[in-house]
This record gives structure tokens, sequence and C-alpha cells, in this order.
């Protein structure tokens, strides 16, 4: 029989066992969703051109399939004429990340710019378009061909084919949603371009097709990703959660056919018909493989050099001069946490 001394301790103990288990509960409540919370959305303003969305499918299909909202991460797409108008404005801070070519991104360095260069989006990307009647780059020795931009990557190929052809294309430079009209005012016999715009200039003329769907430079590196230096510096997670989307977005086009991969493109594109044209103009692209190709990497800042686009001094070591700008540490991050899942 006890006491009322032992039947009060007794009670003490029994509420401190329930009140330690009540809390204990409450915590197991609470800190899972703690550690599943979503990360809180920010917004990356990112530029782009327009007819480009085949170029950068990785990142649009991840956006489409919710890769990147689940990174807690919204893209505010800006678009330019190119990417040397998307880099003038880099500088002021208005953009955060720009998806455009080797090409600008490192005449944008040579003037003294600064970005992360992050990885590479895409390879070739540059279909010379013309008349039926042209089969080659040689054909259309002394004829104007449009490029859309002196910038650009385009016209970087266009000086390689007349270095290492011995031909002389005139340059006529202009807007590459022009360059339609203007073959059919004679404006121009040909053009070089990106994709879909390209594939989408062959739909609505029959007598069009690609001159040349890849360029003569094996495995040429075209399309990249660069962020804004302080964002790397201030918000690295951000850059990681990125690419960690867009690398998504890439095993998705791998485990996919290009049909299923056009559906999505189109859908980016507000235009389920455009299906078949985005599979053509997958043609012109590689769209898997996240790090520069530097063999042609040097043959298109050399072939600058001596267009006078940038210094010849800058080409004496192009991978040191790169090596300035490319960070893999995101990327290294961002595959390695996906290995983990």
């Amino acid at each position: 029989m006890t006491g009322p001394r032992e039947e009060i301790m007794q009670t003490r103990r029994s509420f401190s066992k329930q009140t330690l288990a009540t809390a204990v509960l409450a915590a197991g409540s609470i800190l899972p969703a703690r550690v599943l919370a979503a990360p809180a959305v920010k917004t990356v303003r990112l530029a782009d051109q327009p007819g480009a969305e085949v170029d950068y499918a990785a990142v649009w299909i991840a956006e489409g399939l919710g890769y990147f909202e689940e990174e807690g991460i919204k893209i505010d797409r800006r678009s330019y004429a190119n990417g040397p108008a998307a880099m003038l404005d880099f500088p002021n801070q208005s953009i955060d990340a720009v998806m455009a070519a080797i090409v600008p991104f490192m005449q944008f360095a040579a003037r003294g710019g600064e970005f992360k260069l992050i990885m590479s989006l895409t390879k070739y990307n540059a279909p010379l378009v013309g008349p039926k009647k042209y089969t080659s780059y040689k054909e259309l020795d002394g004829k104007r061909v449009g490029s859309p931009g002196i910038g650009t990557v385009h016209d970087a190929v266009l000086g390689y084919v007349e270095e290492t052809q011995q031909i002389r294309l005139q340059h006529v430079f202009a807007k590459i949603t022009d360059f339609a009209v203007m073959i059919e005012k004679g404006e121009i016999e040909a053009f070089i371009g990106w994709e879909p715009a390209s594939a989408t200039t062959i739909a609505l003329n029959p007598a069009l097709h690609y001159v040349a769907q890849l360029p003569p430079i094996p495995d040429m590196e075209s399309l990249g990703l660069v962020f804004q230096p302080k964002i790397a510096k201030d918000d690295p997670d951000l850059i990681v959660r990125f690419v960690r989307a867009t690398l998504r977005g890439v095993d998705f086009i791998k485990a996919n056919s290009k049909e299923k991969t056009a559906e999505l493109v189109a859908k980016k594109m507000n235009d389920a018909k455009a299906q078949p044209v985005v599979v053509n103009a997958l043609g012109s692209v590689k769209l898997t493989d996240p790090r520069l190709d530097m063999p042609s990497t040097r043959i298109l800042l050399k072939v600058i050099a001596k267009q006078g686009k940038i210094p010849p001094d800058l080409v004496a070591d192009v991978d040191g001069w790169i090596g300035k700008y490319l960070d893999y540490s995101f990327l290294d991050r961002a595959e390695a946490s996906l290995k983990k899942t």
C-alpha cells in the first residue's frame, strides 16, 4: 500500500514521461516539415534569343516539367536579338544570366567584361539555309549570305569557311526573323542561323532546304550559360539549383525520342503544330554535353581574332584565357547531388 507522498511522486513521474513523449512527437511532426520545405522562390532574369527554343531545349523542358519550380526558381525570360545584344546589358545587372554562344561571351571578356561561365548547353547550332540549287558553302562563293550579327558564333563560322575553303562571302547582317523575307526578295541568297528559326523558315518556303545542317567544325561548341559574378559569390546555391534542374532536362532528352522532346519544345513555342518543325531542327544541335568542347572553341576564338574582333594576343593560350571565366564547380555539385537521388 502506498502513502500520499509516494502517490505524488508517481504522478509526477507519469506526468514527466507524458510531457516528454508529447514533446518528442511534436518535434517529430515539426522537424521533417522543416527538412522537406521547398526553398524560397527566387526569380532568375534569363536572357536568350527569339526563335531559339530548340537550342535551349534542356532549360525549357526542365521548366515545362516543373524542375525549376521544385528547385524554388522562377524564370523571367528576356529575349534579345542575339547574344552580343544581351551581353551589352549584362554589366548593368538588369539580367542575372545569359544563354548565348561562346563567341559573344569571349568578345565581352576581351572588352573587360566579367562573368562566370557555368556550362555548355548546345553544340553545333549553325545551319546554313538556302535555295535547293545550292548544296555546299563553296557554291555560295561571292554571294550575299545573311548573318545574325557580327559578334555571333554564326558569323565566326562564315569566317572559318572563308578561310578553310578559300572563298569569299558577302556578310549581310540582320535579325534572324527577317531572313525569310530577305531571301524571298532576293536580298540574300542564303543565311546561317539557329533553331528552330531556321527549320521554321524551311517549313514556310518549300524552295528552301538545309544547304548544310551542321557546321564544318567537328563537335562545334556553340551555346552556354553565364551568371553574374555577384550571384556566384553571394548565392552559389541558386546556380547549383539552376544547373541541377537543367541537367534533369538533359536527362529527359537522353531518355526520350526526338518526337517527345519536340512535343515539349513546341509547347514552349505556344504552337503544338510546330512539333514536326522542331523534330527537323533537332538535327542541327547536340543538347546533351554540359562541358565545353575545347578543340572547336580554340578554332572559333582564333577565327574571330583573325577577323579583328578580339586582340590576337588573347588567343595565344585559349585554354588559359577561358579558364579565367569557366567555373565547373556548380556543375560538379549539381551532378553529384543528382547521383545521390
